[in-house]
């Protein structure tokens, strides 16, 4: 009977949401959170992630993690119950969680060791909403991707101009698919096919928490001029298909690498910056899809024990 009120709870978690929903709202209720961290109001911080977990369908494994980071430093197990059982059901595992040493105290826990009894059941909540069968082709993508990257890279000099051109035909190949993918599923971020694993590709880190294989394959993609999707991807960031953070990382990449040939959404600010920023324009354009401002990501970046995803691109 247990087992099965867990499992009904953690799928009211994972569906307990409002029609039509704009996930900036989301990004702002996690940013309320960041906020008041960076002030070392940890409860109000705690608060504002259970909000946002309990009100979006499309919530993210990096937020889950430092929520659970954060009901750690202010020892509420409540909310920390809460908030691993949301990290399971997101494609977090409990050994994932145990490897980084922050629920050493906790381990030998009543609250604890019911969720690692349960574990199978939370993650098959996490395993049913996945498409596997995109999952495998993004894989398959990334190392073929992978591949002619390091056949260039190890390749003498006057043999990269033909490996350069075998790459940059897979690339488009590969971005004309994911576009592809985009009109008729989604973008292919975590909600669809989930975490990368170290298991799927030795480049890949697990403790990323993030679906960075699509990530990697656009920002080759426009290291170069090439043709814009800001359009169609910012509409994915709405809808919680595609993590705010990496649609900024592209664009950025689009305005350093474009030379003017196309036309896209410009910079945020997150990769690369124009040789005179405007700070305050960045700053308004971050606000629109739910991304810090400058002076509130170097805030937060002065807390201790929570890890700094947004720091990191894939």
């Amino acid at each position: 009977m247990k087992k099965i009120q867990i499992i009904i709870v953690a799928i009211s978690l994972a569906t307990s949401s409002v029609c039509a929903q704009d996930v900036i709202d989301y990004y702002k209720k996690i940013n309320e959170g960041k906020i008041f961290a960076s002030e070392s109001d940890f409860e109000s911080a705690i608060k504002s992630y259970q909000q946002a977990f309990e009100n979006f369908d499309h919530v993210f494994a990096r937020d889950c993690y430092n929520a659970i980071e954060l009901a750690v430093l202010a020892n509420d197990t409540v909310k920390l119950d809460f908030f691993i059982t949301k990290a399971v059901t997101q494609g977090i595992r409990i050994n994932d969680l145990e490897k980084s040493g922050k629920l050493d105290d906790y381990l030998e826990s009543a609250f604890y060791k019911n969720i690692k009894e349960t574990e199978d059941s939370l993650a098959l909540i996490y395993n049913s909403k996945i498409n596997w069968d995109l999952r495998s082709e993004i894989n398959q993508m990334f190392l073929e991707d992978q591949s002619m990257r390091e056949k260039y890279y190890n390749s003498i000099l006057f043999k990269r101009n033909v490996i350069r051109t075998k790459w940059e035909a897979l690339n488009s190949k590969q971005v004309e698919r994911l576009v592809e993918i985009t009109k008729q599923y989604g973008f292919p971020g975590e909600n669809l096919i989930g975490l990368d694993r170290n298991e799927m590709h030795p480049k890949v880190s697990t403790t990323n928490y993030s679906a960075g294989m699509p990530i990697v394959i656009l920002i080759h993609h426009f290291s170069q001029p090439n043709q814009s999707y800001d359009k169609l991807l910012i509409e994915e960031v709405r809808k919680g298909n595609l993590y705010n953070e990496h649609f900024a990382a592209i664009c950025d990449f689009e305005a350093e690498f474009g030379k003017d040939k196309f036309e896209n959404f410009g910079y945020y600010g997150l990769r690369h910056q124009p040789r005179v920023p405007d700070k305050n324009a960045l700053n308004s354009k971050r606000e629109e899809i739910g991304i810090l401002k400058f002076e509130q990501l170097n805030a937060l970046n002065q807390i201790k024990n929570l890890t700094k995803f947004w720091n990191r691109l894939y």
